[in-house]
């Protein structure tokens, strides 16, 4: 056996040590894709193991993110800082190796999957940043952004629709620098593909705008190769390269489905070590073996020498493009209180022309924000206006997505991964559902992501309930490490962009069709997430009303009735949620005293998420159910969301809880 596979079989030996020491795993995609990785690490990647952030690298993501064992593995070999206890560790509490790829947590890992079809739709969103950051900063005598995007899948990747929504737009896009490399096996988790999958794969991705490749043995590194260097030759079309490999290779349960996600066994394992001709003991290589991957890894070292001196040169001769390029790679946004404080209207307008207002003035001043709509910018009104969409020259800031919000939200991951860009991504609410995973994954991830979700609530109106949301709010709400932000006037609008931009998390903004009422507020307190909008007068404190977006000029007729009727009411408006219950416990009583018995919820959305607030004693306002198609005002009076009636329920409830309540002055 030749050195070449001898070290591609030490690294699927080494996979299976992996999993029988963790008791589960995926073996038979880590038997059978050995050799692609090892091909594309050994010969095709410009990486760099110690800075494995680098934006000028290629890019490799694994969307068949189950065979994460043998990815580890290679990482391990190739010095990406995984160490052989890592290995030890695999889908161990608080290891650095977890089940499925995790980006941030495990070094050398491009992006989160495990989700299948995901992260080869993620892969187009790092696809298309590329051409981006070639467009703003290559000159015609330096190319700096020159890099390649990889993806792994299966069958499993390409039976989910988003890839192929995501591949379609690759294909329309001609992204020359993006390989889809497809591990064929046909065989999944319950049994071979038959039944399931009959299309004829390359002719379908050539009709959907990409150079097909076959290799006929996917245990020929040299064949696999040479499949990647032809690919990388494409100067308008993106390539996929059907690899034809055997699930399990060389283990009994080869071919097999069993293979995908059952444990071999000791006595198969040493089957599979002498079929392999692998004899060194679990978790380790031999002297040859490991003597070689150091040699190999030297091809690093010149593509790190090579881009430091390229980047020297650079900052020299383009000096203000370079200083945009550091502004773009630390995403800052500086001065924007400054900014935003310019934007201003003399009349109510609806959310989403707020939000436009703004969106304008971020874009101005931010050349790094990416807008982008699946088919919707005149509704959702998320569009630069100074700038074209982005087309074979990728010059524009503005993403047409097609009718594809599922592919919409991972290709923004992809973008955002990639670093130096803010991606904005934009549909109706009631149509997140079809981006929820991938808004979960971004928040896994921990992604400057922002989705803006017009058409808010039953005041659709006509449309019906399929375009009315209900449940939406609370479900993105319940993301964690996100922020949902629904605000009520320019001044929150103004403050949710801002805190999108400026923290760490992914960011939902959530925008009315209906024009809004504007009232006075203050930007300081918008920025608390929840805040006292209107203070009651001096004497007792008789409840307090939650709103949000639309629904808090509606509270604030409330307060103004009941005062007339002799009841003291506070209105606290609460764009974010999150943003409030992560300030201080003295901070949030200070807004909904602990002690108060009378707090009430005004939304027109779910209402579930409202109890932790308004208690047992309290009661919320919303809509529990899915609209209907009418005019908006008789949509709000069937939902007794009108100021008179919300009026009378909230005194008579405390009047129940008046010998509850203790006096606040």
């Amino acid at each position: 056996m030749d050195l070449e596979n001898k070290n591609v079989n030490s690294l699927r030996i080494l996979a299976i040590d992996m999993i029988e020491e963790a008791g589960s795993g995926h073996p038979g995609i880590a038997l059978g894709s050995a050799p692609i990785l090892y091909s594309l690490y050994s010969k095709i990647l410009n990486v760099i193991p110690d800075d494995d952030k680098n934006i000028f690298r290629d890019r490799f993501v694994m969307s068949a993110g189950h065979g994460s064992s043998i990815l580890y593995a290679t990482l391990h070999a190739f010095g990406f800082g995984i160490s052989m206890d890592d290995l030890r560790k695999f889908r161990k509490l608080g290891s650095i190796t977890p089940g499925h790829p995790e980006v941030g947590l495990v070094p050398g890992v491009d992006a989160t999957t495990g989700p299948l079809g995901q992260g080869v739709a993620t892969a187009v969103g790092l696809a298309i940043a590329q051409k981006i950051m070639a467009t703003k900063f290559n000159k015609p005598d330096l190319t700096l952004f020159d890099n390649y995007t990889y993806a792994l899948v299966g069958e499993g990747c390409l039976m989910e629709g988003v890839s192929y929504e995501a591949l379609s737009l690759a294909g329309t896009l001609g992204l020359n620098k993006l390989t889809v490399l497809y591990d064929c096996n046909k065989v999944t988790l319950d049994s071979d593909i038959s039944g399931v999958m009959g299309q004829n794969t390359l002719a379908y991705m050539q009709s959907l705008g990409f150079n097909t490749i076959e290799v006929a043995d996917g245990n020929d590194v040299e064949q696999i190769t040479q499949a990647i260097l032809l690919a990388k030759k494409s100067k308008d079309k993106p390539s996929f390269i059907q690899i034809n490999t055997h699930i399990g290779f060389g283990s009994v349960l080869q071919d097999s489905n069993k293979s995908h996600g059952s444990l071999l066994g000791s006595e198969n394992v040493r089957l599979l070590r002498e079929k392999l001709e692998i004899n060194s003991k679990p978790f380790e290589l031999d002297k040859d073996v490991a003597r070689d991957f150091v040699f190999l890894k030297k091809r690093f070292d010149t593509f790190k020498k090579n881009t430091k001196e390229k980047l020297k040169v650079y900052s020299r001769a383009y000096p203000g493009d370079y200083k945009l390029l550091q502004q773009f790679l630390n995403n800052k946004f500086d001065n924007i209180d400054l900014m935003l404080a310019d934007i201003e209207t003399n009349k109510d307008l609806s959310g989403r022309d707020l939000g436009n207002l703004v969106l304008q003035e971020l874009c101005k001043s931010y050349q790094n924000i990416i807008c982008g709509s699946a088919d919707l910018s005149s509704s959702t009104k998320v569009k630069y206006n100074d700038s074209c969409a982005i087309n074979e020259n990728f010059s524009g800031r503005n993403i047409k997505f097609g009718i594809r919000e599922f592919a919409m939200g991972c290709i923004s991951n992809g973008i955002a991964l990639y670093g130096g860009l803010v991606p904005i991504d934009s549909t109706f609410l009631s149509f997140s559902d079809y981006m929820k995973a991938s808004l979960r994954l971004r928040a896994i991830m921990g992604l400057k992501c922002i989705s803006v979700f017009t058409h808010d609530s039953i005041a659709v109106g006509e449309d019906g309930a399929t375009h009315e949301p209900c449940e939406q709010l609370w479900t993105l709400r319940c993301i964690p490490n996100m922020y949902t932000f629904r605000p009520a006037n320019l001044v929150e609008t103004k403050a949710s962009f801002q805190i999108a931009l400026t923290s760490q998390k992914p960011s939902n903004i959530i925008l009315s069709r209906q024009n809004l009422r504007d009232f006075e507020s203050d930007l300081s307190d918008a920025k608390f997430g929840g805040y006292i909008l209107s203070k009651e007068d001096r004497g007792e404190l008789n409840g307090v009303i939650i709103a949000t977006g639309s629904e808090v000029s509606l509270a604030l007729e409330v307060k103004e009735m009941c005062k007339t009727k002799g009841y003291n009411i506070r209105v606290v408006s609460m764009p974010c949620v999150e943003l409030f219950e992560s300030q201080s416990e003295k901070y949030q009583n200070s807004i909904i005293p602990n002690q108060m018995k009378s707090i009430f919820s005004i939304e027109a959305g779910a209402t579930s998420g409202w109890y932790k607030f308004v208690g047992k004693y309290g009661k919320c306002y919303g809509v529990d159910d899915f609209g209907g198609s009418a005019k908006p005002a008789e949509l709000y009076a069937k939902f007794g969301l009108t100021a008179e009636c919300i009026c009378k329920d909230i005194i008579s409830v405390i009047k129940k809880n008046r010998d509850k309540i203790l006096s606040i002055v």
